[in-house]
């Protein structure tokens, strides 16, 4: 397949979801979306009940599947509300998760306490600065430069991307801002991790652009979305919550 061919193809795909989501109409996606009920079968969340009473869960209604879930290996408890999530082209693109005190918890973003350490792991904030998107927008991204060190092992390194602006059941500014940030870290070969405060909303939202990115570059059909969030579900439980 030539490229141009290539790009051609990915023109006539685009200009059909774009047909697609123009009959269907803001009213007929809405319905769609409110379709699809979110649920919470908690016979496949027995380690997300199990902890339960700990309280290491930010919410009794957010569930955790025991499928794909993620299972830490330091530390005294080896459960995390978190699991690997799929894309087209990753098995294990994405880890989606949530934290009981935001992320100020994990990542050290003030200049007075640079390095924090729990259950033996060290994060030390490296260098800190704001995103620089290629076009005007009002959303603001703070890019921290993290390194991580386990007892024993060698340090890892890793960037924190924090949206600051996109409201918690909202949306933010109407742009491409979440594509930009997705290209800063398409080439990763490791797991994404995304998280917000419950782990499905605007997580959830992040890894659906993603999905469809993937899927204007393959061969498979970009007009089922509903489709996508459904298996998208499957994997992380009631995913996206704001149509």
């Amino acid at each position: 397949m030539s490229p141009c061919f290539s790009v051609c193809q990915r023109v006539v795909k685009v200009k059909g979801f774009v047909e697609h989501t123009l009959k269907t109409g803001v009213t007929g996606l809405i319905a769609e979306f409110k379709s699809m009920k979110r649920k919470n079968d908690f016979s496949v969340m027995t380690e997300f009940v199990a902890q339960i009473p700990q309280g290491r869960n930010r919410y009794k209604d957010v569930g955790c599947l025991d499928f794909q879930r993620v299972v830490l290996r330091l530390g005294p408890v080896s459960y995390i509300h978190a699991n690997y999530v799929s894309t087209p082209t990753h098995p294990k693109r994405f880890i989606c998760t949530q934290n009981s005190k935001k992320s100020a918890e994990y990542v050290p973003l003030s200049s007075d306490n640079k390095t924090l350490t729990f259950d033996g792991v060290t994060v030390t904030q490296k260098k800190q600065e704001e995103f620089q998107f290629p076009v005007e927008t009002r959303v603001h991204i703070r890019v921290t430069f993290l390194e991580v060190k386990a007892p024993g092992e060698s340090p890892h390194y890793c960037i924190h991307y924090h949206w600051q602006d996109w409201p918690d059941r909202g949306v933010p500014e109407a742009d491409l801002s979440p594509v930009y940030l997705l290209a800063k870290v398409q080439n990763t070969t490791a797991p994404i991790i995304v998280h917000c405060s419950a782990g499905i909303g605007r997580t959830g939202s992040i890894v659906l652009i993603q999905n469809s990115l993937e899927l204007l570059h393959s061969q498979l059909p970009l007009n089922d979305i509903a489709g996508y969030l459904i298996a998208l579900r499957k994997q992380r439980n009631n995913s996206v919550q704001v149509s």
